[in-house]
């Protein structure tokens, strides 16, 4: 598999922050995926963090269906199907997991990581709080908009989904998470494979980069 080299200079202050590329996206349109091809085509290494690894990390009584959910992740379910959610809440504790994460990714990049994170900024407060951490160090952004219905289709192959996982998270918040200015790229995950966003991404990375 090709590589692509993305070397650093040091900064003439000699500070050798890493790069940070910002994948967002609704639910069900290839984020991961997205960011697993660019690792693997990147030449140097590149942490993937993301706003669902954020939340996996929680005590699992914040999750879903539990007993703390209110102050976690909840889903509103349609009235006349629980099979099919029809809103996404975040709670005290799951809007401080995604405020960390903002935190912790501006320190990893600060001390010369490199970093891809996988987020949806569901509301404007999100991601002005991630821009005004991130944008320091020049990152990348990218939004990723397959058309609805693949991504429902994919949302309905997904292993999740068929463990239970409602439908409809697809769906939820397309026009908020896509509302914010200044991204670099638009993508649609639909037109090729992860591999073909992502050489789209890291030639538009290393166009930034250029003097």
């Amino acid at each position: 598999m090709p590589q692509f080299n993305d070397s650093k200079e040091p900064a003439p202050d000699g500070a050798m922050p890493g790069r940070l590329i910002v994948v967002n996206g609704a639910s069900s349109t290839g984020k991961s995926s997205l960011c697993t091809a660019l690792q693997n085509l990147l030449a140097e290494p590149y942490l993937q963090l993301g706003y669902d690894r954020a939340w996996m990390n929680m005590p699992t009584r914040y999750f879903p269906y539990q007993a703390n959910e209110r102050d976690g992740v909840w889903y509103d379910l349609h009235p006349d199907d629980p099979t099919v959610a029809v809103g996404i809440g975040f709670g005290a504790v799951g809007r401080q997991v995604i405020s960390g994460l903002h935190h912790m990714v501006a320190a990893l990049v600060a001390s010369g990581s490199n970093v891809i994170v996988d987020v949806l900024f569901f509301d404007s407060a999100t991601f002005e709080e991630a821009m005004r951490l991130w944008s320091p160090y020049r990152p990348l952004l990218v939004n990723l908009k397959p058309p609805l219905n693949v991504s429902e289709r994919w949302e309905a192959e997904r292993d999740a989904t068929r463990a239970g996982r409602p439908t409809g998270l697809a769906r939820l918040g397309r026009d908020e998470i896509y509302a914010h200015p200044g991204f670099d790229l638009d993508l649609d995950s639909s037109l090729g494979t992860p591999e073909d966003a992502a050489r789209v991404v890291i030639a538009k990375l290393q166009e930034t980069l250029s003097p």
